[in-house]
């Protein structure tokens, strides 16, 4: 911005742009006694009172770019700026300052508030109002902080507020599926016009981060009308893949019917793409960027780096019209995917990777070796894998091998083919790796495993051992930081996913931590310094905690115990 004002030597409005709560005001605050600003452009009418420069330049904040308004009066030029999330460290350091240091709680922050700082402040705000379990105290922080946006967003949701919610529900909206939630049909085009609303290829998507924290608010605040409500997008998007003719429409469709379907971390991969990114065939001038994401899905699923970049390397080599980068606004990559069509030249390329699974592939098709994205660019990741189904479905089938628990758990979730696990351990991380194929091409266009994705599922059968699922417990908190352990235990029926096993334990860590009963917010304090927290041995926490062994064991034991309550009122008893 200083830089914009001080090279400025003509008449020329400088818009600083960003959602409701990225920060527009503090920066102009800064600058407005150097230079006429105009803060608060939140509508067509707000642009009346806008005095257009005479001479030097003026700064005017609004939620949306400028020539977007139909009120705009073009003439005069306008020179974008926008006023991005604020990193991580920041909104950390922010959180801490208003109270929340809890490892777990300040984590919610940064995943719910997305670099938004209003949303980080009123998610703080209402966790230090709502005591009690940390799973519904981030919950109702979610809704708190969504009430705190439409009252800052003001006559642009007044009277949708509702509507909004179930668009970031669902994920994408259109009128007709409006109506369908029950919403008036003029509900769509006040949507439209809303600066937290987006267009996209089926219809209106709410923009990330308000999208997640809309979504949970609802869920939260009405699950039967959550729930209600993605299961109408889930079989309206459904019913409408035959009709489409693009792959890449076909590919959108499903992508929304799964992302209406799908719970847990699985049906953030399909969330809609509301930031800038798009989706490219890589350049020479990538190479440093292909290797280093190579380096990234190697070390962040703990394999032999040497060996996956040697393996993965051939596959990039040998098919480089296959290598897709997802690139940010500058066309920086910041995700990459590997593929390969399946045909006789490309077979012995795959063999390393399919081993005794080989004949997967004669089947012909679409063959995915490799996909990942930075930490954090959640919509680079939902970019990527949309453009991976467009992709295989335009193939007609799809054949993986991975050794990726989030992508198994994706796959084994939705129930496609799995042909079995690799003789061999290729990639050097001791994870299972997978071969699993999907067709596409059957009768009316919908694959069987989307339609029963619409039923709702039995609840997990567990045994009905106390004794065997104490040791699956201790087993899955012992592997608590380490996804491909996880992925192996017995109890991964309950939540879905490896991280969402996570997710359920540390949850259930937490509400003992926070406890009324002392022996129980004691039983908490042992379980999240010794799993959670890593803090040393048994012995070290129980001398930290003042505890004798005796009391120490039986605490852990008492904390162990009412975990596996929390996991069992998630099962159905086992029939003899």
């Amino acid at each position: 911005m200083e830089a914009l004002l001080d090279a400025a030597t003509r008449p020329v409005v400088i818009n600083l742009t960003g959602p409701v709560g990225s920060g527009k005001s503090a920066i102009l605050a800064e600058l407005a006694t150097a230079v006429p600003v105009v803060d608060g452009i939140c509508d067509e009418d707000d642009l009346d009172r806008l005095a257009l420069p005479a001479g030097g330049p003026v700064v005017v904040a609004s939620r949306r770019p400028l020539p977007s308004y139909r009120a705009w009066r073009p003439g005069v030029e306008v020179i974008g700026v926008e006023a991005g999330p604020w990193p991580d460290e920041e909104i950390g350091l922010l959180a801490e300052g208003l109270g929340v240091t809890h490892p777990h709680l300040r984590d919610g922050v940064l995943r719910l508030a997305g670099g938004n700082v209003l949303l980080a402040s009123a998610l703080c705000r209402a966790l230090h109002a709502a005591p009690g379990s940390v799973p519904g105290a981030l919950d109702a922080a979610a809704d708190a902080a969504a009430r705190e946006v439409c009252e800052r967003l003001g006559d642009e949701v007044a009277g949708i507020e509702r509507a909004l919610l179930l668009v970031a529900a669902v994920g994408q909206c259109d009128a007709e599926l409006l109506t369908q939630l029950g919403e008036d049909g003029t509900v769509f085009d006040r949507l439209r016009a809303c600066s937290v609303v987006v267009p996209d290829a089926l219809g209106l998507a709410v923009a990330e981060p308000f999208r997640t924290v809309f979504d949970q608010a609802l869920r939260w605040r009405t699950p039967v009308a959550y729930r209600s409500a993605r299961t109408l997008a889930a079989a309206h998007h459904t019913r409408l893949i035959p009709a489409e003719h693009s792959c890449a429409a076909r590919g959108d469709r499903m992508a929304g019917s799964l992302f209406a379907s799908l719970d847990g971390p699985v049906r953030r991969l399909f969330s809609p793409v509301t930031r800038p990114v798009h989706v490219r065939p890589a350049r020479d001038d990538d190479a440093s960027d292909v290797g280093r994401l190579v380096r990234v899905w190697a070390e962040r699923g703990g394999m032999d780096v040497r060996r996956s970049e040697r393996l993965l390397g051939s596959l990039v080599h040998a098919v480089p019209e296959g290598v897709y980068v997802v690139c940010d606004r500058e066309d920086r990559p910041i995700g990459l995917s590997s593929t390969a069509p399946l045909h006789d030249a490309t077979v012995a390329v795959l063999e390393p990777l399919l081993q005794q699974h080989a004949d997967a592939a004669s089947g012909g098709g679409l063959f995915i070796g490799l996909a990942v994205y930075e930490e954090r660019q959640e919509a680079a990741r939902s970019a990527l894998f949309r453009h991976l189904l467009s992709t295989a479905v335009g193939r007609g089938r799809l054949v993986t091998s991975t050794p990726s628990p989030e992508y198994q758990a994706l796959y084994e979730h939705v129930g496609v083919r799995v042909h079995g696990q690799l003789r061999h351990d290729v990639y050097g991380g001791g994870s299972a790796c997978r071969v699993y194929s999907q067709d596409f091409a059957g009768e009316g266009g919908v694959p069987p495993w989307l339609e029963r994705l619409r039923l709702p599922s039995p609840a997990p059968v567990l045994p009905d051992d106390a004794a065997w699922l104490s040791r699956r417990i201790r087993e899955a908190l012992d592997a608590l930081h380490r996804p491909q352990l996880l992925a192996r235990s017995p109890l991964l029926p309950v939540a879905g996913d490896p991280a969402a096993l996570r997710e359920l334990l540390g949850s259930g860590v937490q509400h003992l931590l926070n406890s009324t009963v002392a022996t129980e917010a004691e039983a908490g304090r042992i379980l999240s310094q010794y799993y959670v927290e890593r803090c040393g041995g048994h012995e070290f926490i129980a001398n930290r905690l003042h505890l004798s062994r005796a009391t120490y064991f039986r605490r852990l034991n008492q904390g162990l115990a009412l975990l596996a309550t929390v996991v069992l009122a998630r099962c159905r008893p086992a029939t003899s």
